[in-house]
C-alpha cells in the first residue's frame, strides 16, 4: 500500500513539472560576429525555440558577416510585432519535429525526422553556471558532440533549438567544432504565466519541404552563388582557387549523407 501511494506521489509530482509552463531566453552564439536571442517555451511535453532574427550584439568591425548571418536567415512579424528568423517546434517528445525556414525571400515549413539524442549522463563533477549547479552530458548528433550542462534544481527536459531531454533543463550548450556554436541561458520564468507568441496557424500554412529538400536546395542556391563569385574574380596563371563545402552550423552531417558514405 505504501509503495503504491509512493508511485501515485511520484507521478503526480512528474504530471504537475510537465504541466507548468516555463520560458526560458538564451543567447545564441554562431560566430564572433554577432549574438542572438533564442526565447525557448516548454507546455505539457510541447517544447517551442523562437530565435530572433536581429542580433543583440556584435563586435566591432565585423559588420559584414553579421549582415551575411541576417540576410540568410528566416524572418516573419508574428502578433506582436517581434521579428523572429527560426522557430522549432517539437511536441510531445516525438522524433520528428518542424521548423520555419527561408530560402530566396520565401519561407517555409521544414519537416526535420530528427534522429533523437542518446544522452551520455554518467559524469560525477558538477559546474556552477551563474546562480544554477549544473551537471555535463554528452550526445553524438548529426558529425558532432554536443556538450551540455543541465541542472536539476529545474526539473523541465528542455533546452535551446532541437536540444532537450534531459532530466534537467539545459543551462549552456555547445557543439566540439573549430567553429563551435554556443548556447547560455540569460533569463528564466518558471513557473510562466504568459502566453506563447507564434502563429502555428500561419506556420502550418506555409509551404512544405522535408529538410533534406531544404538543404539540397539551400547549398544549391550557395553554390550558384560562389560560381558568380568566382567568375568575376580575376585569373592568375598557375593559380587554382579550391572551395570546400563548410557547414557553419552545428548540423555537421546529415541522416541520408551518412547512408551515401557507407
Amino acid at each position: 500500500m505504501t509503495k503504491h501511494l509512493l508511485s501515485c506521489l511520484l507521478l503526480c509530482c512528474a504530471w504537475s513539472v510537465q504541466a507548468q509552463k516555463l520560458h526560458a531566453v538564451y543567447e545564441y552564439i554562431p560566430s564572433s560576429a554577432a549574438t542572438f536571442r533564442e526565447h525557448v517555451y516548454f507546455e505539457k511535453g510541447t517544447r517551442i525555440a523562437v530565435r530572433d532574427s536581429v542580433p543583440v550584439a556584435s563586435n566591432a568591425g565585423k559588420g559584414n558577416e553579421a549582415n551575411d548571418e541576417i540576410s540568410s536567415s528566416f524572418s516573419m512579424v508574428l502578433n506582436n510585432g517581434t521579428n523572429y528568423r527560426n522557430i522549432v517546434i517539437q511536441k510531445n517528445d516525438k522524433k520528428s519535429l518542424i521548423e520555419t525556414r527561408s530560402l530566396e525571400g520565401k519561407n517555409y515549413l521544414v519537416t526535420d525526422k530528427f534522429p533523437g539524442l542518446v544522452w551520455n549522463t554518467d559524469y560525477s563533477e558538477t559546474d556552477s553556471i551563474g546562480k544554477f549547479v549544473c551537471r555535463k552530458a554528452t550526445a553524438e548528433y548529426r558529425g558532432t558532440t554536443l556538450i551540455a550542462y543541465y541542472t536539476d534544481e529545474i526539473p523541465v527536459p528542455a533546452g535551446p533549438y532541437k536540444f532537450g531531454g534531459l532530466p534537467g533543463l539545459i543551462v549552456m550548450l555547445h557543439n566540439e567544432s573549430a567553429n563551435p556554436n554556443y548556447w547560455l541561458l540569460q533569463e528564466l520564468n518558471y513557473p510562466y504565466s504568459g502566453n506563447i507568441p507564434v502563429n502555428e496557424k500561419y506556420i502550418n500554412s506555409l509551404p512544405k519541404l522535408s529538410l533534406e529538400e531544404y538543404v539540397r536546395k539551400e547549398e544549391a542556391q550557395t553554390e550558384q552563388q560562389m560560381r558568380i563569385m568566382q567568375s568575376k574574380m580575376p585569373v592568375i596563371d598557375g593559380v587554382t582557387v579550391e572551395r570546400h563545402k563548410v557547414r557553419g552550423a552545428v548540423e555537421q552531417v546529415y541522416e541520408w549523407e551518412q547512408v551515401k558514405a557507407k
